[in-house]
């Protein structure tokens, strides 16, 4: 009878360290679930500024081209065409989704400009970089039309592209 006790102690303890273990493997996914901060690969990310763009701004006969878009980190840039004006969207990611935190147009190249929009110095040095390379291969005339954005609108949230805008 003792030698029972003893393995049925046994198998309680081996089914308690399985029961925690269970427990350990279950909690760390869930908490690593939440640790992540909604990881988007940098497709995803570009179709989702594609589709933000184009519902904020399409008009019913006249569609916006949104290419090329530059991210680094939760931070941006996507110059976009629609007819013979163009223009440059500075956005933000906030946890899955992005928004438009500011249009404009020659200025976006320019470090400063981004860090006035309350970008990081650090963040807005590399996206400029990386601006600059994705829009080294475009047309002259290409490059005129996305720096033809005259100054900078800072967009609130749900904001719709007005007719009052100077490009």
């Amino acid at each position: 009878m003792g030698q029972i006790n003893r393995v049925s102690a046994a198998f309680r303890n081996l089914l308690s360290m399985k029961i925690l273990l269970v427990g350990l493997v279950v909690s760390t996914f869930f908490y690593a679930g939440h640790a992540v901060a909604h990881p988007q690969t940098e497709a995803e990310s570009q179709e989702k500024i594609k589709a933000l763009i184009s519902k904020t701004f399409d008009q019913p006969n006249l569609k916006v081209q949104t290419t090329p878009i530059v991210i680094e980190g939760k931070v941006a840039i996507a110059d976009w065409t629609q007819g013979q004006k163009g223009g440059r969207a500075l956005l933000r990611r906030k946890h899955a989704d992005w928004e438009i935190i500011a249009c404009g147009g020659a200025g976006f190249k320019d470090p400063s400009a981004i860090t006035s929009a309350g970008i990081s110095k650090g963040i807005a040095q590399k996206i400029t970089a990386k601006l600059r390379t994705a829009e080294a291969p475009l047309s002259a005339q290409k490059i005129k039309q996305l720096d033809s954005f005259d100054g900078v609108v800072t967009m609130s949230h749900g904001m719709q592209h007005g007719s009052d805008s100077k490009h």
